[in-house]
């Protein structure tokens, strides 16, 4: 037997969690394996169905961790930068990479399996802290794991009208993308199924809050308090995000727990000062970070902003529902102990909901990265939703059995997961093409683009910077120690400025002169030229700004380039001085 808090929790009921999360992770890792099976003969798999783009940023700070970096620098940008950037996460990503010798994305996927069961572990034992409920604890790992909301719904509207997504009803729930946005922060399964760090940091998060139920309670001696401000500090580090909701939650709990004289004013200051000092370095340290390298301070400040609210209520749909008649039940019988629902404090299941209400207003404070504050919301909510599940079944009366029931609301939650994945696949089945609007890099390179790369990481100096497109240049500083011009979104700093220049290079109606100067305003050492170059410029022809039927090489008639690599359609040109 095991004990969480006051509550008694069986090996049996471990057992049952640590399977069904480890069957869980399983299924998400199936999408790879059915878009490995769909490679071309010769093709090299990125290693990522959605989010190319994210995906290779952090397999650049693997790599760089793997070879020996502390301070974890942005190959994205041509910009000046004093890197300091440090994570224990990535690190540990990188260093483990070099004791093994495996890639950094098998490590990568590694860390999603790993951190995908030990967060939903972490989970059930915050439930534990809240319910001597078997089934509450039970079902709530179960939502967890496998719920999403009504965003199917109007996806396959869209489909069926062949409109563009969100046109149909002016919706765009969070927990499907038709071609691109979705926020795997703000829907569990997501985060299992894409993200290694996302997990990981939510699982911390449960944790912080466990021991810090455990500090807000008047038996409770240094230990809870200790530990609960230590995982703070990691998961500030990690995810410096999700601090706000722990410190501010956290905070509320403790006020609360003073207010209710469960304990003395005093020792709730005491206990909360504790707990927020010892995780006061990893934000002092991102703000330090953040004024000491004006280019990570660009990054982030890109905006970021949240969804509608309609957005997200449709994004949780029944989840929603449920946790509302949860949170109606708690607050109606949050001063009694009762049969096997509620701890007889009759106060922990109101923390969840506490969780919520910052949570909701977190994602719209007045700042640029505010969409990621979201991380983790869906976690209170299904706790409520499986509070609000058992209370429906005991409303029935036994005329349906808990599991029926538990089972019938999981596939009425579910859809949207199926749809989104199944969508990937479509995406990666042509290899992200069909996404060229949104300058999505490929899910897969050829032959010659993997062998072009190997060759850039075995003889381009560290930190030369490549002019190529954003497509190819978002895998290369996954696979190299060069930066590009630009790669990402979010990470090349002045992305759209990067992309006009990009374009005039690409663009016939630029002679030799004004191609060369483009060269030497960005100082590009490298120049790639091959087939997610002539993509782009596919994608201009389309646009009509250039004849469909023209056939256009910028490499042509510069003094400057001398070739430096060539390898089936892909050609490298070193800039002269």
């Amino acid at each position: 037997m095991m004990q969480a808090g006051r509550i008694t929790i069986s090996r049996r009921e471990v057992s049952i969690v640590l399977g069904l999360a480890g069957a869980v992770m399983v299924l998400t890792t199936l999408p790879y394996l059915r878009a490995l099976q769909m490679a071309n003969p010769g093709d090299y798999f990125a290693g990522f169905i959605w989010g190319v783009d994210d995906g290779n940023v952090y397999l650049s700070w693997i790599r760089q961790a793997a070879e020996g970096s502390w301070l974890l620098g942005n190959q994205y940008t041509a910009a000046p930068q004093d890197p300091h950037f440090f994570n224990v996460f990535l690190l540990a990503l990188g260093r483990f990479c070099a004791l093994t010798g495996l890639a950094p994305i098998i490590v990568f996927h590694l860390a999603r399996v790993i951190g995908g069961i030990f967060l939903l572990y972490a989970f059930f034992l915050l439930v534990a802290e809240l319910t001597p409920s078997r089934r509450v604890r039970l079902s709530a790992v179960v939502i967890a794991a496998l719920s999403s909301g009504l965003g199917w719904f109007t996806y396959l509207q869209a489909r069926g009208s062949g409109l563009p997504f969100g046109s149909w009803s002016g919706a765009r729930p969070i927990d499907v993308a038709f071609g691109w946005q979705v926020q795997p922060e703000a829907v569990t399964f997501l985060s299992l199924l894409l993200n290694p760090l996302f997990v990981t940091a939510m699982g911390l998060l449960c944790l912080v809050f466990r021991y810090g139920l455990r500090a807000a309670r008047p038996e409770s001696g240094l230990r809870s308090t200790v530990i609960c401000g230590l995982l703070l500090l990691l998961l500030g580090n990690i995810h410096s995000y999700d601090v706000f909701v722990a410190y501010s939650a956290l905070l509320v709990w403790f006020v609360l727990a003073a207010v209710s004289r469960r304990l003395s004013w005093r020792a709730a200051t005491a206990r909360y000062a504790l707990i927020a000092l010892l995780g006061a370095g990893a934000p002092l340290w991102a703000y330090y970070a953040a004024r000491a390298d004006p280019a990570y301070l660009a990054k982030v400040q890109t905006p970021t902003h949240s969804a509608m609210p309609w957005d997200y209520a449709l994004g949780y749909g029944l989840v929603l529902l449920l946790a509302i008649v949860g949170a109606v039940w708690v607050i109606r019988r949050r001063r009694s102990a009762d049969d096997g629902v509620e701890e007889s404090s009759g106060s922990a299941l109101l923390f969840p909901l506490v969780w919520i209400v910052l949570g909701l207003g977190l994602i719209y404070l007045p700042a640029s990265f505010q969409r990621k504050l979201i991380e983790g919301l869906h976690l209170p909510l299904c706790i409520l939703a499986a509070v609000g599940l058992v209370r429906m079944h005991e409303w029935l009366r036994g005329r349906l059995s808990f599991g029926l029931l538990l089972v019938v609301t999981v596939l009425l939650t579910i859809p949207s997961n199926v749809v989104f994945v199944a969508d990937c696949l479509d995406h990666v089945a042509v290899n992200n093409v069909d996404m060229l609007q949104y300058l999505m890099p490929p899910a897969y390179l050829t032959k010659a683009e993997k062998t072009a790369l190997t060759w850039l990481a075995a003889n381009a100096p560290d930190g030369a910077l490549v002019f190529s497109s954003s497509l190819i240049g978002n895998h290369i500083p996954a696979h190299t120690s060069c930066r590009v011009v630009a790669g990402h979104w979010a990470e090349t700093i002045n992305f759209s400025s990067a992309l006009r220049e990009l374009g005039y290079f690409y663009w016939p109606g630029w002679d030799v002169d004004e191609r060369e100067d483009i060269l030497r305003r960005t100082n590009a050492d490298f120049v790639v030229y091959g087939p997610q170059e002539k993509l782009v410029q596919q994608g201009m022809a389309a646009g009509g700004l250039l004849d469909p039927d023209a056939t256009w090489d910028p490499t042509i008639g510069l003094p400057c380039l001398k070739l430096a690599f060539v390898g089936g359609d892909v050609r490298i040109y070193a800039v002269r001085n």
